[in-house]
């Protein structure tokens, strides 16, 4: 594999065809991510039936937590990159990509610990049925006890888009991607170790991408090359990614705190209703991806040019990607509105396809609404590229997990149906899109000037 990169500098060119090429690798290597869990979802479902569903699917947002997290927390290191990078400040970078990687490592090595020991008390908390608990105990065990590798990769693929180079992390994502599918028939379809053979098919994608993004770093040609002999951690630089990466790491952590309870209510309501759920995951996904995608591509051009002292340029990128990716964001949203049921049929085996009804309705009633969530996720990450961490996690805070957690705890018990749990979303979305559209308007004129 190509260790040379691409780099692309953000700061000159046309906004619209920059932001297109530079996401578009970016919501390759996410869809590929996301590979990882629909692969298992796909496989167990058609080899292991709704049990083995609805036992990854119960504890999704729980996987989510620590990963949202420590990858939050890399996105300080990724915000400081993308500005020393458009600064032109190539020591100053260098310095931070060294103490970047060995934070990552570190990291990841305590929450892998953390989550294998803690494992089965998370369970309880999250309320997984008994049918189900020992199967969902070892995914998770073993899911965590590679969540180093995924750490690692994540921080690295980070720095090589902080200068602009998206598309050597979809290559190797590629290729880990692949390498989880096959593990995945030869555990669950083959071996027949239903859902640990997935989490270990999981875990051993995840290594291999780490391993090829650490090799990439170290024969890199460009300013962020890693040197085994600079590995430290520098005080100052990591003071930097922590003040930064905190807020972001505990916005991050907001969706899925406020996810699990949502979860645990719907897992209170029995297997049938977590199954259909778990469906409109897998179809909804493309919407989390492009919208995700699109706001960390623009959080990457506001940083490069806030950085180069580009501030018109900053405000005409937001404009500009905000209406990308609400255009996108619609387009997927009116396939589901219309085609949920025929694709949830390819998720499951026919003996359990008396669940698509239910999954159809959901879909039909939260399709139509996935636009609001586009403004506080796009506004979010524009306003990160240029250092401000704190207010956003704030404002998520307040419209996000606030919100929903009222809703389960006061809402809710006054009508206790799947459709009325999942109304939190929404909600949510629209509380916290006005916070951040109110909040850009303030900031542009305090600060982008």
């Amino acid at each position: 594999m190509n260790s040379k990169t691409s780099n692309i500098d953000l700061t000159k060119g046309n906004i619209l065809k920059q932001l297109v090429f530079f996401f578009l690798p970016i919501l390759a290597g996410s869809m590929f991510q996301q590979l990882y869990t629909t692969a298992d979802a796909v496989i167990v479902g058609q080899y292991a039936g709704k049990a083995g569903l609805a036992a990854i699917d119960s504890v999704y947002s729980l996987l989510k937590l620590p990963v949202n997290f420590l990858v939050g927390l890399s996105t300080g290191a990724t915000i400081i990159i993308s500005q020393f990078f458009g600064a032109k400040q190539e020591q100053e970078l260098s310095s931070m990509v060294h103490t970047a990687i060995v934070f990552s490592a570190l990291g990841g090595l305590i929450f892998s610990a953390v989550g294998v020991l803690s494992a089965p008390y998370l369970l309880r908390w999250v309320m997984v049925p008994e049918n189900i608990f020992e199967a969902t105990l070892s995914y998770v065990r073993i899911y965590y006890s590679g969540f180093v590798f995924s750490m690692v990769y994540n921080m690295g693929a980070g720095i090589l888009r902080a200068v602009g180079d998206s598309k050597l992390p979809l290559k190797i994502l590629l290729f880990s991607g692949t390498v989880n599918v096959f593990l995945d028939f030869l555990f669950v379809g083959v071996f027949k170790w239903g859902v640990s053979g997935a989490a270990l098919a999981t875990v051993m994608s995840q290594l291999s991408s780490a391993a090829l993004i650490a090799a990439a770093l170290l024969k890199n040609e460009g300013c962020c090359k890693v040197c085994i002999s600079k590995l430290h951690l520098d005080i100052s630089r990591l003071k930097k990614i922590i003040s930064l990466g905190i807020p972001v790491g505990l916005q991050s952590s907001l969706y899925p705190i406020a996810n699990m309870m949502i979860q645990s209510s719907i897992n209170s309501t029995g297997t049938d209703n977590i199954a259909a759920w778990a469906l409109c995951g897998k179809l909804d996904f493309m919407i989390w991806l492009c919208a995700d995608s699109l706001a960390a591509a623009i959080s990457t051009f506001c940083a490069q040019n806030y950085g180069a002292g580009q501030i018109k340029r900053v405000k005409r990128g937001v404009s500009t990607g905000l209406l990308l990716t609400l255009l996108v964001v619609i387009g997927l949203s009116s396939v589901l509105f219309f085609w949920s049921e025929p694709l949830g049929r390819l998720f499951i085996s026919k003996e359990d396809h008396s669940i698509i009804p239910l999954m159809g309705s959901l879909m039909r009633f939260l399709s139509p609404l996935y636009f609001i969530y586009v403004f506080g996720e796009v506004l979010s990450g524009a306003i990160r590229g240029t250092g401000e961490t704190f207010k956003p996690m704030i404002l998520t805070l307040i419209g996000t997990c606030a919100v929903r957690i009222v809703w389960i705890l006061f809402v809710v018990p006054h009508n206790m149906t799947i459709k009325m749990m999942i109304s939190s979303y929404p909600v949510s979305w629209a509380l916290t899109a006005c916070f951040f559209i109110i909040y850009y308007h303030i900031f542009k004129k305090k600060k982008l000037v």
